[in-house]
């Protein structure tokens, strides 16, 4: 992922940006200032672009999928809210994520309706509109900018538009999923056992591991408790998971009443391990075949930093088979599949 951000989501996935012009050659030379493997799509008719960006809601699906309410009164206040996390990550075998668009990127002149008009005319409330100008078209802009009928707004001389553009293209993005999903995160984040999400150490050190190991999209899971699951551009999946010190104490003192071997105590004791097991229940003795064979059921951890409470393994894709229910790897969709595919990657032109 080519942008930072100060915060990480639930989840996160390569959404497409939608250009709008009736310039031919404009949308070309927008679309090569675009950074790399961007998904994107080009229109030169504002009212196709429109059915388009209107007739996508690909976010209600997921939240159908993972929310669930319960009436226990009368009241309003009597509902309580559910969040299934392992439906999350479930998104990975839905190819057309890819093509829900977040972004809309307008120019403001246009004959068949300027770009106000055209954002006006968007009743998709999720999509983030960013309007390029011409120097006299600033101040209307501005007046739209204030009024929350577009997001963002950049002049199209301006000499540093490609960095410009993908930062806001980027931010915006994120946005969408800050805010087109509250159903399902706001829960999430108010419990306490993913409160590492907006934990600054753990972000850093989340987005290290997003860079290092060229990951496009990630999902919260909570088998066999925290964690991320992980897909780099080609589908290749990896697991972290995440586990809070005290949690680890906590089972490190049942190890020891449990008579667990010194090695397996020492590595608990500083850190360096996290089971693949459960260990929410703190009276739970740990099964006895599990001691004897401690290193099948342990994996090599790390403590995110000194001021971030929470210890963190990287596991393969293999070893997500044994992690996650109702797995099927053989039906993932990746990102490159996405792009490279006739008529629907990045790069591609639909000129209409």
């Amino acid at each position: 992922m080519d942008i930072n951000f100060p915060i990480c989501h639930l989840f996160y996935y390569p959404t497409q940006v939608v250009l709008v012009d009736d310039d031919p050659d404009f949308l070309d030379a927008v679309s090569l200032l675009l950074r790399r493997n961007l998904s994107y799509r080009l229109f030169r008719s504002a009212a196709q672009a429109l059915i388009h960006v209107n007739n996508s809601n690909q976010q209600t699906d997921m939240i159908r999928r993972c929310y669930s309410s319960y009436k226990t009164g009368p009241f309003d206040s009597d509902t309580l809210n559910h969040i299934d996390i392992n439906e999350i990550y479930k998104e990975v075998y839905n190819p057309a994520r890819f093509s829900t668009p977040t972004v809309v990127v307008v120019d403001y002149s246009m004959p068949e309706m300027n770009g106000l008009e055209f954002c006006m005319s968007l009743t998709n409330p999720y999509v983030k509109k960013i309007l390029l100008t011409g120097q006299a078209d600033t101040d209307l802009a501005v007046q739209a900018f204030n009024e929350g009928l577009i997001d963002q707004y950049i002049s199209k001389k301006d000499q540093h538009l490609q960095t410009k553009l993908n930062r806001s293209i980027a931010n915006l993005q994120q946005h969408y999923f800050s805010r087109t999903f509250k159903l399902i995160t706001d829960p999430v984040i108010a419990n306490n056992q993913s409160r590492f999400i907006n934990n600054p150490d753990f972000v850093n050190y989340f987005r290290e591991i997003l860079s290092t190991r060229n990951i496009v999209e990630y999902y919260l899971i909570d088998e066999p408790y925290s964690g991320f699951f992980l897909l780099d551009e080609k589908g290749t999946v990896s697991i972290l998971l995440i586990l809070q010190e005290k949690k680890l104490q906590n089972h490190y003192r049942q190890c020891v009443a449990d008579h667990a071997p010194n090695e397996l105590l020492q590595a608990l004791a500083n850190g360096s391990v996290i089971p693949l097991f459960n260990v929410a229940n703190e009276q739970e003795k740990t099964d006895p075949g599990i001691l004897q064979n401690w290193k099948k059921y342990y994996v090599p951890a790390a403590r995110v930093s000194d001021r971030a409470a929470y210890h963190c393994a990287m596991l393969s894709g293999e070893q997500a088979k044994s992690l996650l229910r109702k797995y099927h790897p053989e039906d993932i969709a990746p990102y490159s599949a996405h792009i490279n595919a006739p008529q629907s990657g990045a790069g591609q032109k639909y000129l209409h």
